[in-house]
């Protein structure tokens, strides 16, 4: 009797075997018809549909690398459609908590999951599904940068940090940890950013032991509101 983990078996066979450049549901389904008609019919994703993600993150990593290689995504209409991210907020609602902290593994294995369902729909053209993702994401980033040294210089880049998420939801292919890759992109892209010294006015000072926002004067000649003391 076929199960989940003998199709991911037979299909990480068929894939060492063949050795193909790249892989797709149409090369499953002839080269592992058992596992295809196994994953058609039994492993589904919220909408009805066969869930290649959830099949392809189970392989070997060198096979997940394969899939859908070069292979260019066909143009898309754009459209809203609240019922279709309905259907995934209302499922992971009690877990978008962990887009603002996660407190263990599964917190996190839980967020990137719920990221790339987003990232699907939005990647069909679902502009809501796009937003929604960007603003999630988006807190989530600015918690990396809070406590995570590598990222520290972006602070203050906001408009720049929304780019790179919209870019990596664009470009996001293989089923990998949607996170890492975020992760990564916005590590390697802040090496050549210069730190802004980004503060905030709630901030205490350490030399008067006020918080800064005490300290702002308007200046009529020029019409600016500065800090006392800052030129």
């Amino acid at each position: 009797m076929i199960t989940l983990e003998k199709a991911i078996k037979n299909i990480n066979r068929s894939l060492i075997k063949k050795q193909p450049l790249s892989f797709s549901p149409v090369w499953i389904k002839y080269r592992c018809k058992i596992s295809y008609k196994f994953i058609v019919d039994a492993v589904k994703d919220e909408w009805g549909k066969p869930d290649w993600d959830l099949i392809v993150s189970k392989l070997e990593r060198c096979n997940q690398k394969l899939w859908l290689k070069g292979v260019k995504r066909k143009k898309i209409e754009l459209y809203k459609n609240k019922n279709e991210l309905d259907v995934i907020l209302n499922k992971y609602n009690n877990k978008l908590y962990t887009f603002l902290t996660c407190k263990d593994k599964e917190d996190k294995i839980v967020c990137n999951l719920i990221s790339i369902k987003l990232i699907r729909v939005s990647q069909r053209g679902n502009l809501l599904a796009k937003e929604k993702a960007l603003n999630l994401l988006n807190y989530l980033v600015d918690q990396w940068i809070e406590y995570d040294r590598s990222l520290f210089n972006w602070k203050g880049y906001n408009e720049l940090i929304i780019e790179h998420i919209e870019a990596c939801i664009r470009r996001f292919r293989y089923a990998g940890s949607f996170l890492g890759y975020l992760y990564r992109t916005l590590e390697y892209a802040g090496r050549g950013l210069r730190s802004l010294n980004v503060f905030s006015l709630d901030d205490y000072s350490p030399i008067t032991e006020k918080r800064r926002s005490e300290s702002l004067i308007y200046d009529p000649q020029t019409g600016e509101t500065r800090l006392y003391g800052s030129k």
